[in-house]
């Protein structure tokens, strides 16, 4: 017998799109028919086109309570700073919701004459399945089939990565991105983590064609701030322990990363800009900032907040916007800061665009040249004159450029926007039940500038059902929507923002006076922490320091100009 049966996807079915739930029935013995007895069946997870694919599981009974698959533990441990390592892959989502990591099948004792719940979700182009069955003496395998509800345009293709994630193993890392359909996952040793004597300079061995896990490098220091260095063929030192002093910058770290091949990216810029980001940034030593992760970048920065100027103004995400606007070409990229399995890889990522046969090296060239947006779900687009995030164009003054910004979402999201220098000049208001909308307009650029567009959902209605946006989730941020099907180290909505394009006018830079003496207070205020609580080897030490910022200082000043 053969049943087919469609999801209960209740208030999210305007959200997702319907697939189906195929269960089979073989003619295994029947077990005795009483409310107490249960049975092994097998199920096995299908893509569209009916094959084998990992995914992240959630099967509950009538009672929600939770069921876990073989090999799973009911009450896993939740981890503070161990990652995956050696917890079997399970993850804990908001109102604890527990999840599984498997691939392509799994057995599972299941109770007879109950109604079971299963869930399924795998990455952000796949609808969620969400369905019940009733398990019988006669129910065999079980079906269960996921369908994309997006997929990319024609001749594009994008591969996504997560630039930033600790003490997860190899293995687990495969797992878990084949599970949320993540194409690339850096795994970064740093002071707090043990794994320096496993980097190898390459791509790991279990990697295959469409993922691959990297062992990388997080160069940090508490004030100064964190760095992120990928593509690396050898450690940077030293990598233990933790530094105290202020000396050396992490300069030093970013020019001994170039010189092999390397890609810098500042790390959780939005919540940590830190004493040293903006002067790397201007002295050209950084190639992207992590805009999405560990924080939602509408937030003010939480870390070495004193530094910075008019905080409350300056959310994150403005602190980008101002670097771009001194004609600083710094692209975003996204990772998830993974230290603990309350988040999941690739729940911050970034997706890089790529021309023929991906591999790591590609898509690292496609993060150093803007070729990028990032998300936690919605799939964003913007072009200008038909060309896409990194590109240059060149024009005259008065000229009229073609901009289209396009998204995607199965989350609910309700802004769609263009940003030019910084500024809102477009937006379209996103219905609930539009799971795609489209902004074009005709814009005549007076003078250079850089141009994007981001998507998002509003935090008015979580912050007022009392959700903290800077505080962790595990430790009090509380329940978000977004949440309860991704995990983040602390509470997020939907996000998604396009490196920009840059609009050459007459051939003049982008240039902001304005924002370029922001920074210079920036540094200045960096100083003064300095001198004031500053930890330096030497005299010596300090003066190179402190020289180094005024040097920032002065190449802000000359892009005031």
């Amino acid at each position: 017998m053969k049943r087919m049966l469609s999801n209960n996807l209740g208030s999210l079915a305007r959200w997702t799109l319907w697939t189906f739930l195929f269960v089979y029935s073989c003619n295994a013995p029947c077990l005795a028919q009483n409310p107490g007895s249960s049975r092994k069946i097998v199920v096995h997870i299908l893509d569209g086109n009916g094959n084998p694919t990992a995914a992240r599981v959630r099967v509950t009974a009538e009672d929600s309570v939770y069921i876990a698959p073989e090999g799973h533990t009911i009450d896993f441990p939740i981890t503070e700073t161990g990652g995956d390592i050696g917890k079997g892959g399970d993850v804990m989502l908001d109102n604890n919701r527990r999840f599984a990591y498997v691939e392509n099948s799994f057995n599972i004792i299941l109770p007879e004459n109950k109604v079971i719940r299963f869930e399924l979700v795998k990455g952000y182009v796949y609808s969620f399945l969400d369905t019940s069955i009733n398990v019988s003496s006669s129910t065999g395998d079980i079906y269960l089939q996921l369908r994309k509800w997006f997929a990319f345009p024609v001749g594009q293709s994008w591969y996504s990565g997560d630039v930033h994630t600790h003490s997860i193993d190899s293995a687990t890392a495969l797992l878990e991105m084949k599970a949320e359909d993540v194409n690339v996952c850096n795994i970064l040793i740093s002071d707090f983590t043990d794994d320096q004597n496993s980097f190898r300079g390459a791509p790991e061995p279990i990697s295959d064609s469409l993922h691959i896990v990297y062992l990388n490098q997080e160069f940090r220091q508490d004030e100064l701030g964190h760095i992120n260095l990928l593509n690396l063929k050898k450690l940077i030192q030293p990598v233990k322990p933790i530094r105290e002093d202020e000396y050396p910058l992490n300069m030093e770290a970013m020019d001994a990363t170039h010189a092999q091949g390397g890609h810098v990216s500042w790390a959780h810029f939005a919540s940590y800009p830190a004493l040293e980001g903006p002067l790397a940034i201007v002295l050209k030593k950084v190639d992207a900032v992590e805009l999405l992760c560990n924080i939602d970048p509408f937030n003010e920065p939480i870390f070495v907040p004193d530094v910075v100027p008019d905080l409350r103004m300056n959310s994150g995400l403005r602190l980008w916007y101002r670097l771009l606007n001194c004609g600083l070409k710094v692209p975003a990229t996204a990772g998830t800061d993974k230290m603990n399995n309350w988040v999941t890889v690739g729940a911050n990522r970034v997706y890089a665009s790529i021309k023929g046969q991906f591999d790591y090296q590609k898509w690292i060239g496609a993060l150093n040249r803007g070729e990028t947006f990032v998300t936690n779900s919605p799939m964003l687009f913007c072009t200008v004159d038909g060309k896409s995030a990194g590109a240059e164009i060149s024009t005259s003054k008065n000229k009229a450029v073609k901009i289209v910004a396009e998204v995607y979402s199965q989350l609910p999201i309700n802004r769609l926007e263009i940003v030019v220098n910084g500024e809102v000049i477009a937006q379209r208001i996103v219905q609930k039940d539009e799971r795609h909308a489209k902004l074009e307009i005709e814009y005549t650029a007076g003078k250079s500038a850089w141009i994007a567009a981001r998507a998002h959902q509003l935090n008015g209605e979580d912050t007022r059902k009392g959700v903290s946006f800077a505080k962790r989730r595990d430790v009090g941020g509380g329940p978000a929507f977004f949440n309860k099907y991704y995990g983040t180290l602390r509470p997020e909505t939907p996000f998604a923002h396009t490196s920009p394009i840059y609009v050459v006018v007459n051939k003049q830079p982008i240039r902001s006076k304005a924002d370029a003496d922001y920074f210079i207070q920036y540094l200045q205020n960096s100083i003064q922490w300095l001198q004031r609580s500053g930890r330096f080897p030497s005299s010596e030490a300090k003066k190179e320091v402190l020289a180094a910022f005024r040097k920032g200082i002065q190449a802000y000043k000359d892009l005031g100009k």
